[in-house]
């Protein structure tokens, strides 16, 4: 039996010296965890104070600007558009009366006096 005592004694002192490794590890594992949680909350609070979120009301202030400028853009859009086609046909018109004023002075210098 002094075998058998031996053996559980050896297989106990190695069970306490690994798990006297495990809680070393633990320990060190939390200490770098709790380390690194304060150095990005530190780092969160500086971020926090040079970024400043904005709140609800202003962010809907915000888009609701940008839908109103939308609006008027669109309205922009089409006063331009319109003022083509405008221009465009005052351009037709313009050449047409060029057209009927070189024939209207053909005919006048035809006529006898």
């Amino acid at each position: 039996m002094g075998e058998q005592s031996k053996l559980y004694y050896d297989v106990e002192k190695l069970v306490n010296s690994l798990q006297e490794s495990f809680d070393l590890d633990c320990a060190q594992s939390v200490s770098l965890f709790t380390s690194k949680s304060r150095s990005n909350e530190t780092w969160l609070e500086d971020l926090e104070n040079k970024f400043k979120l904005k709140d609800d009301l202003e962010l809907d202030n915000v888009e609701n600007l940008k839908t109103e400028i939308d609006a008027k853009l669109d309205v922009l859009e089409d006063k331009v558009s319109y003022y083509e086609k405008l221009c465009k046909e005052l351009e037709e018109f313009q050449n047409e009366m060029k057209i009927k004023t070189v024939v209207n002075n053909r005919r006048q210098s035809q006529i006898p006096k």
